[in-house]
C-alpha cells in the first residue's frame, strides 16, 4: 500500500487524481481516478470533428511533458504506462496524466495470487474467470491488445521501449525487489520518453510513427513473443520541423542512455512550439485576437458599407428626386406636388424605327446608351432633371422638384442648344455678334457605334407652364409629371423638323421677357392634336452680345 500512498499524495494541475481502491466483490478490483469530461487524448486525436491546430499540438505537449516532469521528480519516479488513452481531458483542455505509478503494484498482486491476467470475455460472467481487474494498465504491461471498442487505437506493447520488452520475462520476478526498482529507474524514466515519442508523433499527425502498410496486430504478436519489431519512424510523407523530428528519433533510439531527459524534452517542445500558458490561456488568446480582428472587421466592413450606402443614395438620387428618395428611405410618404412654372423638355431621334429594324438589339442598346450618356452629361451642369427615357424619347424638366423662379426657361434653353446639332450662327450672312454659347456640341461630332459614316439627328420640343408631380407605384416607383404643359411639350417634340429645336409661345415669351439672348424665329400658326393652332418658334442660338451692352 506504499506505493498507493505515494500516488494519492501526488498532485499536480497536470497529473488525474488517483481516488482509490474498491473489492465491493470477492471477484472484482476497482481503481478509481478523476473523471474527465472530454474523454481520452486517443478520443480527440482521431476524430476528425476536431481540428487541431500548433496552439492545440504545443498545449498538448506542454501539458504532457509537466506531468511527467513531475511524476520524475516525485516519489513515484516513473509513469510506467504512458499512451494516447491513459492521458486524459478535462473540460478546461488541460491535459492530465492517468494509470500512472501503479504497474509494479498490479504485477506484485499477480505474482502474489491477488489478481488475475484473465479478463471477462464480451458477454462472459464474472464467474467464468477467477478474478478480475477493470485497470488498462493490466493489459498495457501483459501486452495484450485493446478490445474492439478501441479498434484505431495502437496495441499497447507498441508502447513500450525495447528493453523493456525484451527484458520482461527476464526481470519479472526482479520487479519486485524494491532495490532493483530503485537501480533501474533512469530506465524506467528512458522507457517514458519513449512512450512520449510515440504520443507525441499521434498528436503531431494524428496516426501513428509506422508505415500505412504495416499490419500492427502482427508487430505487436511478434513484439508479445519476444521478438524484434521494426522502430518507430517519421514517415517520408509528413512535414515536420527539423527540430522536432530530431528530437523524436531521440526519443526512440535503441539505447536508453541516449534518450533525452524529461526536461530536456519539455524544454525543447515549448521552445519548437513556442508554447505559452495552459490551452485555456491559448483559447483566451485566440479570443482576444479574434475580438480584436473582429473589432477591425467590423470597423472595414462598417467602412465599406458607409460606401455601399452612399453609393446606394447616389443610384436612388439618379433615380428618384433627392428630397423624394430621402422621404422614403425614411418610411415617408409624398404627396402630390402642383410647380406653378416650369418648362419640360422633349428629344427624339430621327428615324429610329428605321435604325432599329437594320441594326442588332446589342447595336441599339449601345447606340441609345452612348447617346443618353452624352445627354446626361450635359444636364447635369444644368439645373435640369431627367424624368424618364422610354425608347428613343428622352424628357427633362427644370424647375421641377426644386423651384428655381424662372430660371427654368434659360435652364431648357441652353441643354437644346448644347446637345443640338448647331455648330454656326443662324445664317452666315448675319452679325457675327450672334454666336452658339455651346462648352460642346454634342451631336456635331457624335457618330453611330456602328455606323461610323452615319450622323445621328434628333428632334427638341419644349413648353413652359404648370405641372403636377407624384410618385407612382409601391413596386418600383417612379417619379411622374403629370398635365397640359407636359402633352404640349411632347407635341412640339413631336411636330418639329428634323435638326431643329421647337418652342411653344410661352417659352417664347418667357425668353423675351426674361433671357432676351436667346435667338428665335417664329415659324408660324401650327395644328396641334387636341390643342388646335398654336403659334410656335425655333429656338436658334444664344447671342453674348447682349451682356456686353
Amino acid at each position: 500500500m506504499h506505493t498507493n500512498e505515494n500516488i494519492k499524495q501526488a498532485v499536480h494541475d497536470n497529473l488525474n487524481p488517483f481516488l482509490g481502491m474498491a473489492f465491493n466483490e470477492k471477484a472484482e478490483m476497482l481503481l478509481f481516478w478523476k473523471f474527465c469530461s472530454r474523454g481520452t487524448l486517443q478520443d480527440i486525436i482521431y476524430n476528425e470533428n476536431f481540428v487541431l491546430d500548433e496552439k492545440f499540438h504545443g498545449a498538448f505537449l506542454r501539458d504532457i511533458t509537466l506531468g511527467l516532469e513531475y511524476l520524475h521528480l516525485s516519489n513515484i519516479g516513473f509513469h510506467g504506462s504512458l499512451t494516447t488513452w491513459s492521458t486524459l481531458i478535462d473540460r478546461n483542455w488541460l491535459v492530465k496524466l492517468t494509470d500512472y505509478g501503479i504497474s509494479d503494484a498490479v504485477r506484485r498482486w499477480v505474482k502474489h495470487g491477488s489478481i488475475s491476467e484473465e479478463t471477462v470475455n464480451d458477454g462472459g460472467e464474472k464467474t467464468d474467470a477467477t478474478q478480475k481487474t477493470v485497470t488498462k494498465i493490466l493489459r498495457f504491461y501483459y501486452h495484450v491488445t485493446l478490445p474492439a471498442f478501441a479498434s484505431c487505437a495502437l496495441p499497447g506493447i507498441l508502447y513500450v521501449a525495447p528493453e523493456i520488452r525484451l527484458s520482461n520475462d527476464k526481470n519479472k520476478n526482479r520487479r519486485l525487489d524494491q532495490a532493483w526498482i530503485g537501480q533501474t529507474l533512469e530506465r524506467r524514466r528512458s522507457a517514458d520518453i519513449y512512450a512520449f515519442g510515440v504520443v507525441m508523433y499521434e498528436i503531431l499527425f494524428r496516426n501513428f510513427p509506422f508505415s500505412d502498410k504495416t499490419d500492427l496486430n502482427e508487430m505487436s504478436t511478434k513484439a508479445m513473443e519476444g521478438e524484434k519489431i521494426c522502430r518507430p519512424q517519421v514517415q517520408k510523407d509528413k512535414q515536420l520541423h527539423p527540430d522536432l523530428q530530431a528530437l523524436l528519433q531521440d526519443c526512440w533510439h535503441d539505447s536508453p542512455d541516449a534518450r533525452p531527459t524529461i526536461r530536456r524534452v519539455r524544454l525543447s517542445t515549448e521552445s519548437i512550439l513556442k508554447t505559452k500558458g495552459s490551452l485555456v490561456d491559448s483559447m483566451t488568446r485566440m479570443m482576444e485576437e479574434y475580438a480584436n480582428n473582429l473589432e477591425k472587421l467590423v470597423s472595414e466592413r462598417t467602412g465599406m458599407l458607409e460606401q455601399a450606402t452612399v453609393r446606394a443614395d447616389k443610384l436612388l438620387s439618379q433615380l428618384l428626386p433627392k428630397y423624394v428618395a430621402n422621404e422614403l428611405k425614411n418610411g415617408r410618404p409624398v404627396p402630390p406636388k402642383l410647380y406653378t412654372s416650369a418648362t419640360v423638355f422633349f428629344s427624339d431621334v430621327v428615324g429610329f424605327t428605321t435604325l432599329c429594324s437594320s441594326s442588332s438589339p446589342i447595336e441599339v442598346v449601345n447606340l441609345l446608351n452612348s447617346v443618353y450618356s452624352g445627354f446626361d452629361e450635359i444636364i447635369n451642369k444644368r439645373d435640369g432633371y431627367k424624368v424618364e427615357t422610354i425608347g428613343d424619347a428622352y424628357m427633362v424638366v427644370s424647375g421641377v422638384p426644386e423651384e428655381n423662379g424662372r430660371r427654368h426657361i434659360c435652364n431648357i434653353a441652353d441643354i437644346s442648344l448644347e446637345i443640338m446639332e448647331v455648330g454656326q450662327s443662324v445664317d452666315d450672312n448675319v452679325d457675327t455678334h450672334i454666336t452658339v454659347d455651346l462648352e460642346f456640341q454634342f451631336l456635331v461630332t457624335y457618330r453611330i457605334p456602328h455606323r461610323k459614316s452615319e450622323r445621328l439627328v434628333i428632334r427638341v420640343g419644349f413648353h413652359s407652364g404648370s405641372v403636377a408631380a407624384a410618385v407612382v407605384g409601391l413596386n418600383s416607383p417612379r417619379y411622374c409629371l403629370f398635365g397640359d404643359t407636359v402633352n404640349l411639350a411632347s407635341r412640339m417634340e413631336s411636330t418639329g423638323e428634323p435638326g431643329k429645336i421647337q418652342i411653344s409661345q410661352e417659352s417664347k415669351d418667357l425668353l423675351a421677357n426674361d433671357y432676351p439672348e436667346f435667338v428665335t424665329v417664329k415659324r408660324g400658326i401650327m395644328e396641334v392634336k387636341g390643342k388646335g393652332e398654336r403659334t410656335t418658334y425655333w429656338l436658334l442660338s444664344k447671342d453674348r452680345s447682349c451682356f456686353n451692352t
